[in-house]
């Protein structure tokens, strides 16, 4: 179940360890709910090698294995917190993937997973105070609507760029145009 991430310090392989075993508590607490949905959870890979602003993050593509993946830098600062809420947060998309299929990310049904965990009051995004000088922020580039501006991340420029995305405005629902390159 376990990932390395480069760099770990010695101290943080007990972290590390408190993490997956935190995400295989939450898995088997979970059994019973998935059982109504006639669903069973998949042993997730759980990887250390999340970097910048993101806490952790959840990946299931199809025909392969889920993944967890947490920041151990945020994590280090962050202990009881992190293993309280943003391990819960991510080990409950799998539980939801695993349950009800393709949804919002946080939707209705990973807010009911999320009541089940014990989290009455999910957030989607955590609050840690970061180092600015140790995180990443990607670029962001400007594209164009019909309607306004919009700011993208590099990685959504990048899909745009090769051709494995187009991204429409929400409000008038015209195709994003390029601009010019912006640093936020």
């Amino acid at each position: 179940m376990t990932g390395t991430a480069a760099g770990t310090l010695p101290r943080d392989d007990a972290l590390m360890a408190r993490i997956e075993i935190r995400s295989r508590e939450l898995l088997q607490q979970a059994t019973a709910l998935c059982a109504t949905h006639n669903a069973t959870l998949p042993e997730p890979e759980i990887r250390f090698d999340l970097r910048g602003q993101a806490a952790g993050q959840f990946r299931w593509r199809a025909g392969e294995r889920p993944v967890l993946r947490f920041n151990l830098g945020i994590a280090r600062h962050h202990a009881e917190d992190f293993l309280s809420t943003t391990v819960t947060h991510e080990v409950a998309h799998l539980i939801t993937a695993a349950c009800h299929g393709r949804t919002r990310p946080h939707g209705a049904e990973w807010r009911a997973v999320m009541a089940f965990l014990g989290i009455s009051r999910p957030r989607r995004c955590h609050d840690y105070p970061l180092d600015t000088a140790n995180t990443k922020k990607q670029r962001r580039w400007t594209y164009h609507c019909d309607c306004r501006d919009h700011r993208l991340s590099t990685t959504r420029h990048n899909r745009i760029r090769t051709g494995a995305a187009h991204y429409h405005c929400r409000a008038c629902g015209s195709r994003l145009r390029r601009g010019t390159e912006t640093e936020d």
